[in-house]
């Protein structure tokens, strides 16, 4: 999708470009174009000189709907741009018929006892502004439960998710709601923007995950079982097929979904959902990250833009340091 993003961008402003734009080998890169030549992203131009490209109505309502990749862009045409990445953060050609490698793993220094900490105190800081909500984090899984998932599911559980519930829970329920006159308005005028569109004060309202929670092992075969049966979505996202790539973790109980991409983005939290304009969103760097830098802001919000609002320009995920995270955890007092 970034690669489309800036190949288009590039026939647009009429810039040179070639694979050696983006380290890929140049069959590859070849193939890349055919697709999208014939997916109707790009049309050709021939004539008796050379040959060139423009982009088509489809192309351009690509780059419309895709303005966030725009801060995405190197700074440097010698930088390895971040945002082509195949199979992870090393390219591994597509021709390759293995299964997707999963990328490096490497854990963070994370204090799972204060995730507890900062969770019991933003449930206690609601229930004194009126609202309520719930909580609850059970003992941590066995290796055996793991593997029993993985045999039933038929592949391996993400590294990062594993390190959590064998170290920290198996399940970890929590949610919270505020009443409507006591909300915390985010107000940040340099709030990242997902379409380029002015940024609107969002009040939030509700925290964490109702239905499913914010992970729960017993639930993930289930959770399995409806990903394959979104898989059909698929047809209508010409680019990636993210639900028959991911690991569906929890839900938000309205039809949308979080998941931990096995292909393309390996080990990044994603947001999956029928809404195009979202479908694929990236919210942590890896389900440790993600739950780390959302639990510190209270697991705040309960739709997409709330998630968008906590994070930034440069830093796409949820991120517990940007203006309006810092707002939201001295709302809940959250040190």
């Amino acid at each position: 999708m970034r690669l489309l993003f800036s190949v288009l961008r590039k026939i647009l402003e009429k810039e040179s470009f070639s694979h050696k734009t983006y380290n890929i080998d140049e069959s590859e890169f070849r193939d890349f174009m055919n697709m999208a030549i014939k997916k109707d992203y790009i049309s050709v131009l021939k004539d008796r000189i050379e040959i060139t490209y423009a982009p088509t109505e489809k192309g351009l309502e690509f780059l419309k709907s895709n303005k966030r990749f725009n801060s995405e862009v190197p700074n440097s045409p010698k930088e390895l741009p971040r945002w082509v990445r195949f199979e992870g953060e090393i390219y591994i050609s597509k021709n390759k018929k293995s299964e997707p490698v999963q990328n490096r793993y490497e854990p963070e220094t994370i204090e799972y006892f204060h995730w507890s900490e900062i969770l019991h105190s933003t449930l206690n800081s609601i229930k004194n502004k009126g609202g309520i909500g719930e909580l609850f984090i059970d003992q941590p899984a066995s290796e055996n439960d793991v593997l029993q998932i993985e045999s039933t599911i038929g592949f391996e559980l993400p590294e990062s998710f594993k390190k959590v519930v064998i170290d920290y829970s198996r399940r970890c329920d929590f949610y919270w709601n505020t009443q409507e006159n006591s909300t915390c308005v985010l107000d940040d005028p340099n709030i990242y923007s997902a379409h380029g569109e002015p940024y609107m004060n969002r009040s939030v309202l509700n925290g964490g995950l109702f239905d499913f929670g914010l992970w729960n092992i017993d639930k993930l075969i289930h959770l399995n079982a409806i990903r394959i049966d979104h898989e059909n979505i698929d047809e209508k996202n010409e680019e990636f097929h993210f639900w028959s790539n991911s690991f569906v973790f929890t839900g938000d109980g309205m039809g949308n979904y979080f998941g931990i991409d096995r292909k393309y983005n390996i080990g990044e939290v994603i947001y999956l959902t029928n809404d195009k304009d979202f479908h694929g969103w990236r919210l942590g760097k890896s389900f440790e990250s993600f739950l780390n830098n959302w639990i510190h802001v209270g697991c705040a919000g309960g739709f997409i833009n709330d998630y968008n609002a906590l994070s930034s320009p440069h830093i796409p995920y949820i991120n517990n340091k940007t203006i309006n995270s810092l707002k939201i955890k001295k709302w809940l007092e959250i040190v």
